[in-house]
């Protein structure tokens, strides 16, 4: 079973202590640096299984502000990862599934979710198709993770 919570600064130590996949390493930012750039629009959210932490994600409500390819009443899906030690169970899946109705429940109201996947990660671009995000057929070519595919899914 998954559950989708908001992080708590006291959970710092335990998310600190997540790990990647050396596959997801170079599209991922380390940790410390993703926490440390938390702000008011942007907020950092649980994957649990059981107790334990198993994976780590960010939400956006700037995004539009930053990526002119995101409309205005849309959010950003960021840094979505599950920890290399629950990989292979589903999570990531039942977690993407489950995110539409997480929102809701959080009171983010939004249109659509955006992301951008690196182009050569081969693992998630169909992991994300398969949990309804489309792929809008153009790619981002900003930052410092190589091109990515940019996708929508509808809310």
């Amino acid at each position: 079973m998954i559950l989708l919570t908001p992080y708590r600064p006291e959970q710092r130590e335990r998310v600190l202590a997540l790990s990647l996949h050396e596959a997801q390493q170079p599209y991922v930012a380390p940790m410390a640096q993703t926490l440390a750039e938390l702000h008011p629009g942007l907020s950092a959210h649980l994957i649990g299984h059981g107790e334990q932490i198993a994976g780590f994600f960010l939400i956006d409500q700037d995004y539009a502000q930053h990526y002119p390819f995101a409309s205005a009443d849309s959010l950003g899906l960021r840094s979505f990862f599950v920890d290399q030690r629950f990989q292979g169970m589903g999570l990531a899946k039942r977690s993407l599934q489950a995110l539409p109705a997480y929102l809701q429940a959080q009171g983010m109201a939004a249109t659509a979710v955006f992301l951008t996947v690196n182009c050569k990660n081969a693992a998630a671009i169909p992991l994300y198709r398969q949990c309804g995000f489309a792929d809008t057929g153009e790619l981002y070519l900003g930052g410092g993770y190589g091109p990515q595919h940019i996708m929508r899914l509808a809310l």
